[in-house]
């Protein structure tokens, strides 16, 4: 839903839409910012947490969790010219227009569905915003529930490195 003038919003769409059109490296460039947040494991399969400050040892949920999946479903549906503001609505979408990867799609949008609960029952439990977990306030279940969302991270993550060729982006 948009407030105010709407014919600002639908001009300020079209030029963005053409502009990529016209400069397709753009897709490239922000495909390589979207891998900035890779998924939040370590090597052994860890939880990488915040190692100082008032969050330490706190799981930041919001960067390293759902703003890939936010970001992977903004490239994709820029991609392909997709006029939807709406992460899970995006990849609904994007199921629709690549059925080849309709399981990837449908994985991102569950996880992304499951990460908003955890920071929404985190930020009940703590009177905060939700962004931080104390991933040692999890029991077992919820550990692995959390860790299950990072696979479909890692794979539209390759997903998006392949298809914008991020590797032939120069370091900036």
């Amino acid at each position: 839903m948009v407030y105010g003038d709407e014919t600002l919003y639908t001009r300020m769409s079209e030029s963005v839409f053409k502009t990529i059109e016209k400069n397709q490296i753009f897709l490239s460039f922000l495909g390589k910012v979207t891998l900035d947040n890779p998924p939040p494991l370590g090597f052994f399969k860890q939880f990488l947490v915040e190692q100082d400050g008032e969050n330490k040892d706190s799981f930041d949920i919001k960067s390293r969790a759902i703003r890939p999946l936010v970001d992977a479903a903004r490239i994709l549906s820029l991609h392909h010219n997709l006029r939807v503001n709406n992460t899970i609505a995006r990849y609904e979408k994007l199921m629709e227009i690549e059925p080849q990867n309709r399981d990837l799609f449908e994985s991102c949008a569950n996880a992304f569905k499951i990460l908003l609960q955890f920071r929404t029952s985190q930020g009940l439990a703590n009177n905060d915003n939700g962004k931080f977990v104390d991933i040692n306030s999890l029991n077992k279940a919820d550990r692995l529930k959390l860790k299950s969302c990072f696979k479909p991270i890692k794979n539209v993550q390759e997903a998006i490195k392949l298809r914008f060729r991020t590797s032939q982006i120069p370091q900036i």
